[in-house]
């Protein structure tokens, strides 16, 4: 029995199904007690509601149809650095947009996550950060108008 549940949990198809199954009861717990209203008077909680509850049945889906269907094929090994240094670059971005702006929040992030590959250009990382940094100020404060500072205040 153990060892059916280990082959199963090493199916990419099933962990994909199952984690799609997972995010939408996280989603379904956070809409909490929102009012649902009717179909023709909406509350705040219908529409995120009714998305949970599609992504638990997508998710309950592709977990069963992968699980009856395809043969397991073996994971890849877990490599840390790629992990690692993408969520210190989200984490730094979170914590210097507000103080910094963000084109230096953006310009750091994205020089951070250059170092998660080790094959990444050197030479292209400053254009890149340069380019996104930009584009971040054009696109959410100039277009969207949100209240982000652009430079340090």
């Amino acid at each position: 029995m153990m060892n059916a549940l280990r082959r199963l949990l090493n199916h990419r198809e099933v962990l994909a199904g199952l984690f799609v199954l997972l995010l939408g009861l996280v989603c379904l717990a956070a809409v909490g007690d929102l009012d649902i209203g009717s179909a023709s008077e909406m509350g705040p909680g219908y529409v995120p509601r009714a998305l949970a509850w599609m992504l638990i049945a997508a998710g309950t889906g592709m977990a069963l149809v992968a699980a009856l269907r395809t043969a397991p094929e073996a994971l890849p090994a877990l490599v840390l650095r790629p992990l690692l240094v993408i969520s210190l670059s989200v984490l730094l971005f979170g914590a210097m947009v507000d103080r910094l702006g963000i084109v230096l929040a953006v310009v750091v992030s994205t020089a951070v996550a250059s170092l998660a590959s080790p094959i990444s250009r050197r030479r292209e990382t400053p254009l890149l950060c340069a380019a996104l940094a930009a584009l971040s100020a054009l696109a959410f404060v100039k277009g969207l108008g949100l209240a982000i500072p652009i430079w340090p205040r």
